[in-house]
This record gives structure tokens, sequence and C-alpha cells, in this order.
């Protein structure tokens, strides 16, 4: 609803433009509201066949809390509508079969905090976390690099893992030098971190 007032005063202030608002307003709303439309649409038409290779294990509707389940699919409609990027429409489709096998039911609040999560991870976080995720052991956070990727981009992605609870650091070592000191942690996933892999990455 607060998303739809400000669309409505966006709109009447595009329209106020002289002489060509109204032609500017039809473009931009007319054209957005149908890609929008077409994303929601094409997520389900894809969705289909890989629900068909999880039938078995989809658990009954009733098994939801019907108001959670609803608020849920409102808020993921709203996120894919939105989202231009296929890798990370891929994961939203991860999010809805895993909620269709696990059943949104006094867990409204971990399940909401996942797909706010998924929805303001970029796709180099996402990268990242599933190297941590596949690691047998804690690993140097200095040590994970991309070609082509900039160091401190890679190290403000591990900290924002971080403070979304998806994994943990741990002080390894501290160097001291002429240009004084520096602390080396070992970075490796969370309990909630590898909860949230499960539900909505692998």
């Amino acid at each position: 609803m607060h998303n739809e007032k400000k669309e409505i005063v966006l709109q009447s202030l595009i329209q106020g433009i002289p002489y060509v608002g109204g032609s500017l307003s039809t473009l931009y709303f007319g054209s957005k509201q149908e890609k929008r439309f077409k994303r929601i649409e094409d997520f389900y038409n894809e969705i289909k066949d890989e629900i068909n290779n999880i039938k078995d294990s989809i658990k009954p509707i009733d098994n939801h809390n019907q108001e959670e389940l609803s608020a849920i699919l409102e808020e993921l409609h709203d996120k894919i509508e939105s989202e231009h990027l296929e890798i990370k429409k891929k994961y939203y489709k991860q999010y809805f079969k895993s909620t269709l096998i696990n059943p949104v039911n006094g867990n409204f609040n971990e399940r909401k905090f996942f797909l706010d999560i998924l929805s303001n991870l970029t796709p180099l976080q996402i990268e990242i976390l599933i190297f941590i995720y596949q690691q047998q052991s804690p690993i140097p956070s200095n040590g994970i690099l991309k070609p082509g990727i900039d160091a401190s981009l890679i190290t403000g992605s591990i900290n924002q893992l971080k403070t979304f609870g998806l994994v943990k650091m741990k002080l390894d070592s501290i160097a001291f030098t002429n240009m004084g000191g520096s602390m080396n942690e070992k970075v490796s996933m969370s309990k909630f971190g590898e909860m949230f892999h499960e539900f909505c990455i692998q």
C-alpha cells in the first residue's frame, strides 16, 4: 500500500510536467506495469517443471498458517516483480520450492528474514557465501580472491554477510609492522547461514 501511494504521487508529479507530462506518465507507468507482470508470469511458467520434480515432497496447503503464507507470497511477488537479474530469480525459485516443502507455520519471522536477506544480497555476495559454505573448515578472509574484483569489494561483501548473520569471523592472528598493526581473521558459516543456504541457495 505504501508503494502504491508513492507511485500515485510520482505519477501525479510526472503528469504535472507541462506539455509532455501526460505522455511521459503513460509511457513510464504503462511499460513498468507490463514488465512487472511479465516477470511474475515468467516466474510461474518457468517453475512448473521444477515443481513436478518435487511433487512428492510438497506438503498440503493446510499445513501452512494461511495468513503467514499469504504474507510471504505477497512479499515474494513484490521482489520477483522488481528483480532484473536472472541469477536472483533462480534463488527466488529455490525459496518458493523450499516454502512448499517446509510449511510456513510459526516460523514467519525466520522466513521473512530469509527473503529480506536474499533480496539484498548481490550476486558476488551469494558467490562468496557459496564458496564459504563449501569449505570444510574456517578460511582466512583475506585469502578469498576473485580475478577482476577489487579485494576491498570482497572484504566489504564478507562484512555484509557477517552483518546478516550468515557467516562468523574468528581472530586468527595479529601482525605488527612499521606501518602499524593488522588483524587476520578466519571466516566460516554460521548455523543461521547454513540454514539460509540450504533453504534459499542449494
